[in-house]
């Protein structure tokens, strides 16, 4: 039994490699996960007074499956070198020392392998044929600040939440097709659709969790998500419950019709 040297607690514990010090398993976990959720790569020893850095099979063991997934994409990113990068929409590397671009190719554009999404390698954004980063970054800044304005009440435009395009809506309802992804988002949250069953709504629900933020209360976010969350809460509580009813109803009119027919058999065979 040794006292851990965070939560001071006396329970058995597997010094650490690196200073030989004890921290308890629960302490641990909670700091290679906090370190993980900033990005950390390189985890240095939670006791202050050693320099050194926690051996990544002991951070992978102290971390959920997506915790572990993110931790590997930070720490092969920390090992990458600048001609290196990760495709601004799926994460896959790319390298341009493996690059070869046709001839009438410009060196930094991009084809993801994996998404097949077209990137410039310079500025990490989607690809600008025949504009310089610079004027690029300028005319998208100008663009975004043009798509949030109001007029006759509505966006300008709307970007698609995957491939991150800009659509203007001279018509029709709310819900919007990308024509570049096919993906299917609302005009006037910019949030992608969802539709589990008719049971939890949809996006145009005005009090599913799934519905938009501007068809119920948009003024007022923290009643609408109290709204919102009491009646998904009441459904899940109450759907047993019906499903119990059913399943019991079925049953007793089953038992009901045989019943019935055994009644009328006996009255036919007299």
């Amino acid at each position: 039994m040794q006292s851990c040297r965070v939560c001071m607690e006396e329970k058995t514990i597997a010094p650490l490699p690196c200073c030989r010090k004890a921290v308890c398993d629960e302490c641990l976990k909670l700091y290679v996960s906090s370190q993980v959720r900033v990005g950390k790569a390189l985890i240095s020893c939670p006791i202050t007074e050693c320099s050194g850095n926690l051996e990544e099979g002991l951070v992978i063991s102290h971390l959920t499956k997506e915790e572990v997934a993110k931790y590997r994409y930070f720490l092969e990113l920390s090992q990458l070198d600048s001609s290196t990068k990760p495709c601004p929409q799926c994460s896959q590397f790319t390298s341009l020392k493996t690059h070869t671009p046709n001839r009438s190719e410009h060196k930094y554009k991009i084809q993801c392998s994996n998404c097949q999404f077209v990137w410039c390698f310079k500025c990490h954004a989607p690809w600008h044929d025949g504009l310089k980063c610079r004027d690029y970054r300028k005319g998208d800044k100008l663009l975004r600040t043009w798509a949030s304005v109001i007029e006759h009440g509505q966006r300008n435009a709307q970007k698609c939440p995957k491939c991150k395009i800009h659509i203007q809506r001279t018509e029709g309802c709310d819900h919007m097709t990308c024509v570049q992804c096919n993906t299917n988002f609302c005009y006037r949250c910019g949030e992608r659709y969802r539709h589990l069953s008719r049971f939890f709504g949809d996006h145009t629900s005005n009090l599913s969790v799934f519905g938009c933020k501007y068809r119920y209360l948009p003024d007022k976010p923290h009643l609408r998500r109290l709204i919102r969350g009491s009646v998904c809460a009441s459904k899940v509580l109450i759907a047993p419950v019906v499903i119990l009813l059913v399943v019991v109803l079925g049953a007793l009119a089953l038992v009901i019709g045989n019943i019935l027919q055994t009644h009328v058999s006996s009255n036919l065979l007299r």
